[in-house]
């Protein structure tokens, strides 16, 4: 493999991130949600009610950091801790109405955003770059052993 092409996959990568944060707009949201607040929501939309310990795991994080995630999620109003529906001991947390919501908006934003950027792509090379993309995130997620749920 040539050192070059991953050296610009990284660079590239990097590039793609900061736009995925700052290129969209407040379009159609009060406030953009930052990028922990994101990833959270949609996780909890992903898997439903969740305990911090199974977010750390999932994320890869340290429970103390994920811990703070979630509390500044809750006090945004974005979360909120449940009982485990299951009986179970553990406290769940699960994205209110507002979180929801907010999600929504963000994830229209960055679509809105992005659909500026391809605007003059064809619709076989977006689908040619989704797919890259997500092989690409799908071998991140294996060489972690961390898969993310997807809808396909």
């Amino acid at each position: 493999m040539d050192h070059r092409s991953t050296a610009g996959l990284v660079y590239e990568h990097m590039l793609l991130s900061r736009h995925a944060l700052q290129g969209a707009r407040p379009y159609d949201r009060e406030t953009p949600l930052d990028r922990s607040a994101t990833v959270l929501l949609s996780r909890l939309a992903a898997e439903g009610p969740m305990t911090v310990a199974e977010l750390a795991d999932v994320f890869d994080l340290d429970i103390s950091t994920v811990h703070r995630q979630v509390a500044a999620a809750m006090k945004k109003g974005l979360v909120e801790r449940i009982n485990d529906p299951a009986g179970g001991v553990a406290r769940r947390h699960r994205a209110t109405g507002d979180g929801t919501r907010r999600l929504a908006a963000e994830l229209n934003a960055r679509r809105t955003s992005a659909e500026r950027v391809v605007a003059d792509w064809t619709d076989e090379d977006l689908d040619t770059f989704v797919a890259l993309l997500r092989r690409f995130n799908e071998g991140v997620e294996s060489v972690r052993g961390k898969p993310w749920p997807r809808r396909d």
